[in-house]
């Protein structure tokens, strides 16, 4: 500060002894410094962007719809970068941190919860940003659908992770839903499920962008029960993390079929002890419970 001090002072006196042709000379010079274009190195990834460095404790004073912003802002600018280091890490989720990658899974089941997340934010005094790939959806058009064809669908019931068989029976959600063996994960209706108390908005669980059919749609990777009975009327039920998008309606899972309550894809085969049979000419589907449940 001392230097920069004597170094104006220096300035002032040099200006001084200007005569009024060389100050108005000097005062053009700055002008033009003044007004040159400014060089900024444009940031490579979302690691080096210091818009997504956010100190915890002003992450924590945002809104709701100012976390959704930010969170999905970096998919619009960073999305090939996001999805090749998911695809590098065969991971479906990567949490980051303070510009640095901190965590990776192959399961959108270890999604880390909203307690993990607020601890590694309190430690790093950054804002904990989760991100997802893409799912894979390559879906077939037995729902009635134009031109003869129709869509194989399942009956499932589901309800909030931490239910009871009792509160899954009376307060859960039974539904048709599409299955397709061509698609990954499961995706459901957000607002249905929020309205019906089998989800919660919480603090750290942001929204994704995903892609399907050419068009963008938002989502919540979130725990749920799902459950489904065998043909023998035995109860099969487990918890796993779906995605539910907001704006069901509108989004593109509705495209196929515009009275779509869901889609169901190879998920529920991986992750429940079940075989499940289709049968062409009956357009029906049959469930049957396995013994042995290999993960």
């Amino acid at each position: 500060m001392m230097t920069a001090e004597i170094d104006l002072e220096q300035v002032l006196e040099t200006l001084g002894k200007l005569d009024p042709e060389e100050l108005e000379a000097v005062e053009k010079q700055l002008t033009r410094e003044k007004n040159k274009p400014k060089s900024f190195s444009t940031p490579k990834t979302l690691l080096e962007d210091e818009r997504f460095l956010i100190s915890f404790e002003d992450y924590l004073a945002l809104s709701e719809d100012e976390c959704d912003e930010i969170q999905l802002n970096a998919y619009e600018k960073y999305r090939d970068w996001i999805y090749h280091e998911l695809e590098k890490r065969r991971a479906q989720w990567m949490l980051v941190c303070g510009g640095k990658i901190i965590e990776s899974s192959p399961s959108l089941d270890d999604y880390p919860s909203d307690e993990k997340m607020f601890a590694l934010g309190r430690q790093l005094g950054y804002a904990p940003l989760v991100f997802i790939a893409n799912p894979v959806i390559e879906e077939s058009y037995w729902v009635a659908l134009p031109k003869n064809d129709f869509y194989p669908n399942l009956s499932i019931t589901i309800g909030a992770a931490d239910w009871n068989d009792a509160e899954l029976k009376e307060n859960g959600i039974t539904m048709d839903a599409d299955f397709d063996t061509g698609a990954a994960s499961m995706w459901f209706d957000y607002y249905k499920l929020l309205a019906k108390n089998i989800i919660k908005r919480q603090r750290f669980k942001r929204t994704h962008a995903g892609y399907h059919f050419g068009r963008t749609y938002n989502c919540y990777a979130l725990p749920v029960q799902i459950a489904t009975v065998d043909e023998t009327g035995k109860i099969i039920s487990n918890i796993v993390s779906v995605l539910c998008v907001l704006n069901w309606q509108q989004s593109p899972f509705c495209m196929v079929n515009p009275s779509r309550n869901a889609l169901v894809g190879r998920k529920i085969l991986l992750n429940f002890p079940i075989r499940i049979e289709l049968s062409g000419p009956n357009r029906s589907t049959k469930i049957f419970a396995e013994t042995e449940l290999h993960i």
